[in-house]
């Protein structure tokens, strides 16, 4: 066998290790997500705006080709499979969530009890929850898990008017990842 062969042999082999199915073992998979906007009515937008990115193939460039949240997204590993936005758990609503926001100790234990309870109807949980408040010059994303003493996370962004799909998207994933997940 010629050092050429042995050497394309060896590439291919790990490549094919790097790159296979297989390494995909262990991963937590696509993430399981509750969407609720507690934000005051005249800036109530992250509905709307979760909806238009959700039902979106791509973002417009330069982040055409990574989409977080575009349900076209099927990585598998970096991107949101379930997102109950219209069917949430009984027991969440914007006013235990402000008051979890607001660091109200009972309305996160509440919620978190409700968010591992939650079973959808072919048995699927959730991961956690993503919380939007739009305030005056500002969006914060809170995102809270389902598992009792978990702390509540945040990330926010400036914003004049109104957050960008693009903006919402990147706060989105960064909100997510700060959710202890299993494998």
């Amino acid at each position: 066998m010629t050092l050429s062969t042995r050497l394309y042999r060896t590439l291919s082999a790990l490549l094919f290790a790097l790159f296979s199915p297989l390494t995909l073992a262990g991963s937590p998979g696509p993430f399981s997500l509750v969407f609720m906007d507690i934000s005051p009515a005249p800036l109530r937008d992250g509905y709307r705006l979760a909806l238009e990115l959700r039902n979106l193939d791509s973002l417009p460039a330069p982040r055409s080709s990574d989409c977080f949240f575009c349900a076209s997204n099927n990585d598998g590993i970096n991107s949101v499979g379930m997102l109950y936005i219209y069917t949430v758990p009984a027991g969440l609503s914007p006013e235990v969530l402000r008051r979890a926001v607001e660091g109200d100790k009972a309305a996160i234990r509440d919620t978190q009890a409700v968010l591992n309870n939650f079973e959808y109807r072919d048995g699927s949980g959730v991961d956690g929850l993503v919380i939007y408040d739009h305030q005056p010059g500002k969006v914060t994303l809170y995102t809270m898990g389902k598992s009792s003493g978990e702390t509540l996370e945040s990330v926010s962004k400036p914003v004049k008017n109104r957050l960008a799909l693009s903006s919402l998207d990147v706060l989105l994933e960064k909100a997510a990842n700060k959710l202890e997940r299993g494998i």
